[in-house]
């Protein structure tokens, strides 16, 4: 078993998936996530980083210097949010059982049931920002997942600037994860919708088999 050390409280944090970004015992965000790490070292692999920064109860992890980067505005907020958002909900409540209801038939109930094992563990906060309400199966294969931003209200962002930022980064993801392999494999349209702190609805991101199989 891996284990990354948070650098803040010194818990040594269980290394069950490549999504883990916050500490389990204080919430603060882990230095040298392989999400973060990952980015800067695109030909590495999982198992790279793990003998790079993880200990066992054995070895001990070896450092890399990382530099702190300064937050800037609402939207950078808003779209670390609900990117953050996207992978914890596919990685931790969903990558492993879309993956495992996938393999049978009726995909439909398939669906369903991938919904409903997310749902077990909704509403969960996310980060400091955003909460998982809960995903649904839809109509004409149809796959949504619903978020609340509990720190923001319709009226302090500008909405159609906030979808554009992440619209691209959504569908990328859609796109190219391993974990989106079993929706795109099955034509389906993947939806990330979005309300206020007050339940207002802010837009919905679709992202539909044309999009992540054109080629592009």
């Amino acid at each position: 078993m891996y284990y990354l050390k948070c650098k803040s409280c010194g818990h040594l944090n269980e290394v069950k998936s490549e999504y883990l970004i916050f500490c389990s015992n204080c919430n603060k965000k882990l230095e040298n996530n392989y999400s973060d790490w990952i980015k800067r070292n695109s030909e590495k692999t999982f198992d790279d980083w793990k003998q790079l920064f993880c200990t066992t109860e054995t070895t001990t992890p070896t450092n890399e210097t990382s530099t702190p980067k300064k937050i800037k505005g609402l939207k950078y907020w808003i779209g670390f949010a609900v990117a953050f958002a996207i992978f914890y909900a596919i990685g931790q409540l969903g990558g492993e059982k879309i993956a495992e209801v996938f393999r049978k038939p009726a995909f439909d109930k398939a669906l369903m049931k991938t919904a409903s094992e997310i749902n077990k563990s909704c509403p969960i906060m996310v980060d400091n920002a955003t909460r998982l309400d809960n995903a649904v199966a839809l109509p004409d294969n149809v796959f949504q997942y619903n978020y609340t931003l509990i720190s923001t209200n319709i009226d302090s962002v500008n909405v159609d600037d906030v979808k554009n930022y992440l619209e691209p980064t959504i569908t990328n993801f859609v796109k190219t994860s391993p974990d989106m392999k079993e929706m795109r494999d099955n034509n389906v349209t993947v939806n990330y919708s979005y309300k206020d702190k007050a339940g207002v609805f802010l837009f919905t991101i679709s992202v539909k088999p044309e999009q992540y199989k054109d080629g592009n």
